[in-house]
């Protein structure tokens, strides 16, 4: 487990460092601190069809994969290599095209590793253990995101090292978690066919409402926390009136704050989850707290009150990763299908990293022609996870 939470950190790393700081930093240099806040959706929108593409068929290709190595090992080396080149060409990158090149294959890359890894969990850990492991996960989360929020403020004079060195524990850790445990070919199961591409993003929510429901709920709380990611720098940097040095400075300070806080929640709320056999209510004052720390944010007027803001989002971001992927696991429909069906509901997490803000520009201009209003963009961020955290209810399968 040691091995598995490393690997998914590592993942985590590489992927969310680039997100926090670096992808806006490099923006800076490529088009101006002024348009920042709208380049940053036309950077990220092809990584949106990356995340929506990627991680179902990557699970698909998994669960059906016979070779010798297995069927898992096989992705997750394929996906970190795909990972490495995204990083490396957003480094060298000298148009925002490139820029966004680079993240479409980053997003392929940590989606193919991660569907194949997140099957991991329902075919290793036991339902009574789901819980604890979940909430470990969640910790790897926030680790990974203070890290990569702390470490850019000490590569950000270099590109190269700003988006690589973030990916350097990934090698570290995959080669650790292959030696603890065995990995088989796929089961006699029908080969994956071209037609078979677009079945592969369906789950049908009439047969499987539960799945549905889990979806939506996700997607819609992270479409809150994809805000607070993309934006936090952003934020500190123009709404706050913050240099660029003081301004990754904060981000640190609040990922700081942000990991701690969620490392306790998680860990508390993780417990708790297992011992009253309950996941519902603890996703709904997740989403809720969620939302109050984005509200708090959008309100701040000063570097204070910002770290107030992390710091309730933080308490709503522990207590919800504390029992994600345990609900997740409780609504799979299909045994044969683990890690396709993960990949589709991985596309709820994923997908909202750039389709968040994508859609940013719509609130951006609320008020202010020059499309500068980002209080407008938290605000949006919490009214999403405010939804996510009520649409868990109708979930049957677990209570």
């Amino acid at each position: 487990m040691l091995a598995y939470l490393l690997t998914v950190f590592a993942i985590y790393l590489a992927l969310f460092a680039p997100l926090l700081a670096s992808i806006a930093v490099k923006l800076g240099q490529l088009s101006g601190t002024a348009d920042r806040a709208v380049d940053l959706g036309t950077v990220l929108a092809p990584g949106a069809l990356a995340a929506l593409v990627s991680a179902p068929i990557f699970g698909a290709l998994s669960d059906r994969t016979r070779s010798r190595f297995g069927k898992r090992k096989l992705w997750i080396v394929v996906g970190c290599a795909i990972l490495f080149g995204g990083l490396l060409l957003m480094a060298q990158a000298g148009s925002l095209f490139m820029l966004g090149a680079g993240w479409f294959l980053v997003q392929i890359g940590a989606n193919a590793a991660m569907a194949a890894n997140n099957a991991l969990l329902p075919e290793f850990v036991p339902e009574e253990q789901r819980g604890k492991v979940s909430a470990l996960l969640g910790i790897a989360l926030s680790l990974a995101l203070f890290l990569g929020a702390y470490v850019t403020q000490y590569t950000a004079h270099n590109n190269l090292l700003m988006f690589l060195a973030p990916w350097v524990i990934v090698p570290v850790a995959v080669i650790w978690l292959f030696g603890t445990f065995s990995d088989s070919p796929a089961a006699d199961l029908p080969p994956f066919r071209a037609v078979d591409v677009v079945r592969t993003f369906w789950v049908n929510p009439r047969e499987h409402p539960d799945f549905g429901w889990a979806f939506l709920s996700r997607l819609l709380v992270f479409m809150g926390v994809a805000y607070f990611l993309s934006y936090q720098f952003i934020f500190a940097n123009d709404a706050l009136g913050l240099g660029e040095a003081a301004a990754l400075e904060i981000l640190a300070q609040a990922q700081l704050i942000t990991t701690v806080v969620t490392i306790v929640c998680t860990l508390a709320s993780g417990w708790l989850s297992d011992r009253i056999g309950r996941r519902k209510p603890v996703v709904l004052a997740a989403g809720l707290l969620v939302a109050a720390g984005l509200v708090v944010i959008a309100t701040a007027t000063t570097p204070g009150q910002f770290l107030i803001g992390a710091a309730v989002y933080g308490v709503g971001q522990g207590v919800y990763f504390a029992v994600d992927m345990a609900l997740v696991a409780a609504v799979l429909p299909n045994p044969d299908d683990t890690a396709k069906d993960l990949g589709v509901f991985n596309i709820a997490s994923t997908l909202p990293q750039s389709l968040a803000p994508m859609i940013a520009p719509l609130f951006l201009v609320i008020g202010s022609p020059s499309g500068q209003n980002l209080p407008a963009v938290f605000l949006a961020g919490a009214a999403f996870a405010v939804v996510g955290a009520f649409v868990v209810l109708p979930i049957r399968k677990t209570r």
